[in-house]
């Protein structure tokens, strides 16, 4: 399995990843996350490395057909480029009382978005 699609694959794992059994997310963190081999994780979890690809792919899709349906991951990237666009425009304002406010508001839900970083 090539580790192509990483970001793609974060991203799918960070906003699903709770709806999938605790081996799989244990198994998807160490092959994704912490750059296991399927043979390592095969030995570690008394699989087979065909069981750990198989499982990888199954676990893929399902991430995938979870977005498909919810559409999260792109509503979370709208999110954040509509904060982009929000701290940029916060930014050519003249200092006042309600820019602290407006200010203030944007730490906010970029912080409840997780989007700190923003």
């Amino acid at each position: 399995m090539e580790k192509r699609g990483h970001l793609d694959a974060s991203l799918l794992f960070d906003w699903y990843g709770e709806l999938l059994t605790e081996r799989q997310r244990r198994i998807w963190r160490l092959y994704w996350l912490e750059d296991w081999s399927l043979s390592e994780i095969s030995e570690s979890e008394g699989i087979s490395r065909a069981a750990v690809y198989d499982g990888l792919e199954r676990v893929k899709a399902r991430l995938g057909d979870y977005d498909t349906k919810l559409g999260l991951v792109a509503a979370g990237q709208r999110r954040r480029q509509a904060l982009i666009a929000l701290r940029e425009a916060l930014q050519a304002l003249p200092d006042s009382a309600e820019l602290r406010q407006a200010w203030a508001a944007y730490e906010r839900m970029a912080a409840e978005e997780g989007l700190s970083d923003v």
